[in-house]
């Protein structure tokens, strides 16, 4: 049986390991939600501005729909050259957060069917946990960013926007994904590939209407959008031209739908960070709990202990009781 010495160290190491995880336990709880409120409240924003560009683009086709061949963003291209950009965060003790998105990148690069791997595939690392893997993997690491856990503003992922497009306008890639993971709910989040590059306007409007929730409190958004888009009059005057409007509009949807993933990336890092230090908060308390009670039965046993061993030590100076 061990020590009390060594069973009372255990202990105290234990208990503070216990205050540090409940801390951030709370700490992730509050981001969790804050980043919940701020990605799910862009829906409605983001929604109206794909309904906006949709009838741009209608226009355009009706009118001038070879001018939807010039525009570089919304032109498919042979993919000879592929950037990945994969959103994992910078620090540990997440759960399954990154490791889940990483199973999935590998996952998409040994499919059978899929013509990309590790040698023909450019990497921007969007966290730090992303970066090291690649590396790891021996994989061509473009760009690293990190410091993007608690992004809540839209210029702050200017710098990532602007490589993207970019490199994708100067022919450096010609397509981009995006491995990363939505936010469900507080315990559910889940690993999805997008294409981000070139754009297209259904599979956007399809990750908008996945990522909000069918019930709580900002499930009534979807229904909001849905009819929202139903019955809407199309009369509107573009100026100067349905293509200028069109290519102005369109780096800024793309920001909108960065800033989108990085904010669900947000709330999915917050919320598995929560529930890994609630788990581990939980499993420090009932090992405290059994550390406790094996403290105390060796207490109680040495004292039985010593105890014996003085009335055995009387017994033996004093044998008649005098």
């Amino acid at each position: 049986m061990a020590s009390l010495t060594h069973l009372k160290k255990r202990l105290s190491g234990i208990k503070s390991i216990n205050q540090i995880t409940a801390a951030m336990e709370l700490v992730a709880a509050t981001k969790m939600r804050k980043a919940q409120e701020v990605a799910l409240g862009t829906r409605a924003y983001a929604w109206s501005a794909l309904e906006l560009l949709s009838h741009i683009i209608k226009s355009l086709e009706e009118h001038a729909p070879e001018g939807l061949f010039h525009i570089p963003l919304l032109t498919r291209r042979e993919a000879k050259k592929t950037a990945i950009v994969v959103v994992t965060s910078d620090k540990g003790l997440v759960g399954s957060f990154n490791s889940s998105v990483l199973r999935r990148l590998e996952k998409f690069l040994k499919e059978e069917t899929n013509p990309h791997n590790w040698e023909n595939v450019t990497f921007i690392a969007v966290g730090q946990k992303g970066a090291d893997y690649v590396k790891k993997r021996g994989g061509v690491l473009h760009h690293v960013f990190t410091s993007y856990g608690d992004v809540i503003r839209l210029d702050q992922i200017s710098e990532l926007a602007s490589e993207i497009v970019d490199g994708y306008l100067e022919g450096i890639w010609d397509e981009v994904l995006v491995f990363s993971a939505n936010f469900i709910s507080a315990l559910r989040q889940e690993a999805v590939m997008r294409e981000l590059l070139p754009m297209d306007f259904e599979s956007v409007k399809n990750s908008i209407r996945e990522v909000v929730p069918e019930t709580g409190r900002y499930s009534d958004l979807k229904k909001e959008m849905l009819e929202s888009s139903e019955g809407r009059p199309l009369d509107y005057v573009i100026e100067p031209s349905p293509r200028d409007a069109l290519e102005k509009l369109l780096p800024h949807l793309l920001r909108i739908q960065i800033y989108d993933i990085m904010l669900e990336a947000n709330a999915s890092e917050h919320s598995a960070r929560r529930v890994a230090m609630k788990n581990a908060s939980d499993n420090a308390g009932e090992l405290i709990g059994n550390l406790t009670l094996l403290y105390n039965r060796s207490r109680q046993e040495l004292i039985t202990k010593e105890l014996t061993e003085i009335t055995s030590t009387v017994a033996a100076i004093n044998p008649m009781g005098n």
